[in-house]
């Protein structure tokens, strides 16, 4: 029991490590866009809690009680809830509702995972995207319901007896255990489906960050299913037992005790492999400089045009989920967040550029030369760089502008390979970015 107590320690310990890095306890915080997120933040955390204060009981009224010798059967055994002080008989009582408690906030998350990965693999298979958000969804409807079942089905069975405690307990741990490991088999299924779906979301041009966390989630989801396995399986088979005649398992010291603690040790990692899930790090903009060090870099917005073949909102609850940003979800989506538009009035992209902001009528010529990088600047919005090429129509037109001919796109940048002087390499100041482009026209084509 000691190890159990440890354990679940651990298990909190963790979760409270996890959540600082992840955003500083934000998560845990109730906002109008991420207030579900911090609801089952808040399940997550009160279900460790409550497995937490039951372990702790456990420990203290068994140490307290310890042995005692039993003259009818002339040997030392420990002792039965019958002989508990008044005291340590509530406390162990009491006990029983915490993981009562605990055991019905776990099977809320693990339902909720399992719903909200299923509508998310159906939103990806749709053509055009989800038709609706999760909150709106039919599976949203189905986990309230069964939440709501889940939690009335373990308070109905710790009362279906009211005195023996170890009836309590094994009420508890036979409706408990068959009820995760139900979830934990359909689980499997979603794990069956989820390589289709990550191709699909290849397919559809997900980057390469969204496939790296998509297959991190496969990995940690198996894991965790087996760990859901193992402490489903223990606990009922200790249950099933103490419905028995003999109860040759609950009376053998050994497998008592090795069946609980792989119960307890598989409920403990499945409990901080959820947190890992319902909270995934972002390692990418965890490494991201500080803008003190990124201010002097200078970046021009441009409109990019949106890719064919899919909705732009279809990989959104998808980024929402793995942590990711708007801007790294899919290769090509200028934004998935319909209301990130730009001050020009396009959802807009960003590409490094060696030439300063346009300045505004309230700058000099000289101001440009001696720009800073200051954020309170108006950039200039370009099109996407030669996209104007691509069309033919246009081709005629632009070159009967120039009488010369095409200009020389290359003459006006430097190789990207060139290395500058000494003593250019020792002058302080931001970063340059030379780049070498070129640009065939076929006059053939334009016949």
């Amino acid at each position: 029991m000691a190890f159990s107590a440890l354990a679940s320690l651990a298990g909190l310990l963790f979760m409270i490590w996890h959540t600082y890095h992840y955003d500083r306890w934000k998560c845990l915080l109730y906002t109008k866009d991420e207030w579900f997120r911090a609801f089952m933040c808040h399940v997550l955390f009160g279900s460790v809690m409550c497995l937490q204060v039951y372990t702790w009981i456990d420990v203290h009224v068994i140490y307290a009680e310890y042995w005692i010798y039993y003259p009818a059967l002339e040997e030392t055994i420990v002792t039965p809830w019958s002989l508990y002080t008044p005291t340590h008989y509530k406390l162990f009582r009491t006990s029983l509702y915490f993981i009562t408690a605990g055991w019905g906030f776990l099977q809320g998350v693990h339902l909720e995972e399992f719903l909200y990965w299923a509508y998310l693999i159906k939103s990806i298979n749709t053509p055009g995207g989800p038709r609706t958000t999760w909150l709106h969804s039919g599976f949203f409807k189905v986990w309230v319901g069964l939440f709501i079942s889940c939690f009335a089905l373990l308070i109905g069975s710790v009362h279906i007896e009211e005195h023996d405690l170890d009836l309590m307990r094994s009420y508890l741990f036979m409706v408990g255990g068959s009820m995760s490991l139900v979830l934990a088999f359909a689980s499997i299924a979603l794990c069956i489906v989820f390589p289709s779906f990550l191709r699909n979301v290849k397919r559809q041009g997900a980057s390469s960050e969204v496939l790296e966390r998509l297959y991190f989630f496969s990995e940690v989801n198996e894991i965790r299913i087996v760990c859901r396995i193992v402490y489903s399986v223990s606990f009922l088979v200790l249950s099933a037992d103490a419905f028995t005649t003999n109860q040759e398992i609950n009376k053998s010291p050994f497998w008592s005790d090795a069946l609980y603690l792989c119960g307890q040790l598989g409920l403990f990692s499945a409990t901080c492999l959820s947190v890992v899930i319902l909270l995934p790090r972002n390692m990418t903009s965890e490494s991201v400089p500080t803008l003190a060090q990124t201010e002097n870099q200078l970046m021009v917005a441009y409109q990019r045009p949106q890719p064919d073949g899919y909705s732009p909102q279809q990989f959104y609850e998808l980024g929402e989920r793995l942590n990711v940003g708007h801007d790294a979800l899919a290769i090509g989506l200028a934004s998935l967040n319909p209301n990130n538009v730009g001050h020009m009035g396009g959802k807009e992209g960003f590409e490094m550029q060696v030439t300063p902001p346009l300045p505004t009528h309230s700058h000099s010529q000289d101001d440009i030369s001696s720009y800073s990088g200051n954020s309170s600047q108006r950039t200039r919005v370009d099109p996407a760089p030669f996209a104007e090429s691509a069309d033919r129509s246009k081709l005629t037109s632009r070159l009967s502008e120039f009488a010369g001919g095409l200009p020389s796109v290359v003459g006006r940048f430097k190789s990207p390979f060139e290395v500058g002087s000494a003593e250019r390499r020792g002058k302080e100041g931001p970063t340059e970015i030379y780049v070498k482009t070129v640009k065939e026209v076929h006059e053939d084509d334009m016949v």
